[in-house]
């Protein structure tokens, strides 16, 4: 068997894990009348889906569709988070974050809606008290340049704010917040001094527990390897009780000079700290640090704030590897495999970037010619789209620095009896295998960032992956306005 590295891997997809679901709401339980009532709430109530979790379970891909049509929004739009930097809402820059709300206007009044502000350090990471060693990127609990505002774009409303509307427990508004994306217009608006908040969390992250829960998912960590994620199932579709992920996959293997003998850099090669968590109503960060280890000798630096949000995981990584520019120059044929063992989606059907022409793979246990050939290009080209056949929606996509000059090709195996199995796998076969796998290297370069996407939609619509992929590249775009 081949060593399995459930490391940068297991960080960047563990979207793929939950505690199992003991009883649930049945699927189709709704009815249109009754979907229609949950829309008006929403309307009313912009956090109403938070508060009612039960609804992921009960609606079906029709219901889903209907519910984000009848709210002006679409697929990518329902689970898009807005990340605004301070410096783009000028009259909120050197304020208390404290004092700081989101705000939007449902049915004539001004709301609040979860949000959650993050400050960084002076490296770009999340910043957190006496958890973080860089220092911050500005002022402790003040609202600098480089801070991230953070709420749901469907939480934005479609009424523009009326002269005069005061915003609920009083404050003073800021900033008008106004996004136009494909044909529609939606606001949101930046206050200070209000003492209303929405108390609702869209993400959980239980430390003591090592469990996420989120509206949309649910997974667990192993205690004793944080990198291992356990039973990860979606809060939608016909079979909430499916265990979506088998393995998170990643070997890593190289020839040092010659390409022969290769070194497999295994688990027993890592070493891993949890460096602390910060919590969010939007987004929880688990921010890491993983050093690998190779003749005793601390090699690589990977840091990594694991990034998870209601219907999806953002793994932004940083390599950094003393020696680097001479340590390129010795790799003799470096392979990376990183990729998602996927449990028994046997009768989904599946798309690559590099075939965007609407022929779908289907996943049926046998690798087509098609599936053989996928070659990334990079930057905009290494994306993959999984329709689980079960309710719900799988996009992998990978942001590579334009200056990386990677070769590869995009990992896709279906197969019921794999030529590779992994330690780790609790079922056989590849049902299938999704990834990349990366066979060079940017040579004199190793302080390497890249980012790694996981979006878990409930579907990316009947226009398919494509229109999806676009909007996820060109997400709708904040204009700052006056009040």
């Amino acid at each position: 068997m081949r060593k399995f590295l459930p490391a940068l891997a297991s960080l960047l997809v563990a979207s793929l894990i939950a505690v199992p679901v003991m009883a649930v709401p049945t699927l189709g339980s709704l009815s249109d009348a009754e979907v229609n009532q949950a829309i008006e709430q929403i309307k009313t109530d912009p956090s109403y889906v938070a508060k009612n979790r039960d609804l992921s379970y009960q609606l079906t891909m029709p219901q889903w569709d209907a519910m984000i049509r009848g709210l002006d929004l679409n697929h990518f739009t329902w689970l898009h988070p807005v990340i605004t930097k301070g410096k783009e809402l000028p009259a909120g820059l050197n304020k208390k974050i404290e004092d700081l709300s989101v705000m939007s206007v449902h049915r004539g009044k001004l709301l609040p809606i979860p949000f959650q502000i993050d400050e960084k350090d002076k490296e770009g990471w999340v910043y957190v008290k006496s958890v973080s060693k860089n220092g911050i990127d500005g002022s402790v609990d003040i609202l600098d340049d480089n801070d991230e505002v953070v709420f749901m774009y469907r939480d934005s409303g479609s009424e523009r704010l009326p002269k005069g509307l005061a915003p609920e427990g009083g404050g003073e508004i800021l900033q008008e917040m106004t996004f136009t994306h494909e044909g529609t217009t939606r606001y949101a608006y930046l206050v200070s001094g209000s003492t209303a908040r929405d108390a609702s969390d869209y993400v959980n992250y239980d430390e003591k527990t090592f469990t996420a829960d989120t509206t949309f998912y649910t997974f667990r960590q192993d205690p004793k390897n944080l990198l291992i994620f356990k039973d990860f199932r979606a809060h939608a579709g016909r079979s909430p009780e499916h265990r979506v992920l088998d393995a998170v996959c990643l070997d890593i293997s190289t020839g040092v000079i010659s390409p022969w003998p290769r070194v497999t850099v295994g688990i027993e090669n890592l070493q891993v700290e949890l460096l602390g968590v910060k919590h969010g109503a939007v987004r929880e960060f688990l921010m890491a640090k993983l050093v690998v280890v190779i003749a005793g000798i601390p090699v690589f630096y990977i840091r990594a704030d694991f990034t998870v949000y209601d219907q999806g995981l953002s793994l932004p990584v940083k390599l950094s590897i003393p020696g680097g520019e001479i340590l390129t120059r010795i790799l003799n044929k470096p392979i990376i495999n990183l990729g998602l063992d996927l449990n028994d989606m046997r009768g989904g059907k599946f798309v690559a970037a590099v075939d965007p022409s609407g022929q779908h793979g289907a996943v049926d246990g046998v690798v087509s010619d098609i599936e053989k050939q996928m070659n990334v290009v990079p930057p905009d080209k290494i994306w993959m789209w999984l329709e689980s056949s079960r309710g719900w929606d799988v996009i992998f996509n990978v942001v590579i620095p334009t200056d990386w000059p990677i070769e590869g090709k995009l990992l896709y195996e279906d197969s019921e009896k794999p030529e590779v199995t992994y330690d780790v796998e609790d079922f056989p076969g590849a049902l299938p295998r999704m990834g990349v796998t990366v066979n060079k290297l940017p040579v004199g370069k190793l302080n390497i960032d890249l980012t790694a996407e996981f979006w878990f939609p409930d579907t990316v619509g009947k226009a398919g992956p494509v229109p999806f992929i676009k909007e996820m590249k060109n997400p709708p775009m904040m204009a700052a306005g006056k009040i």
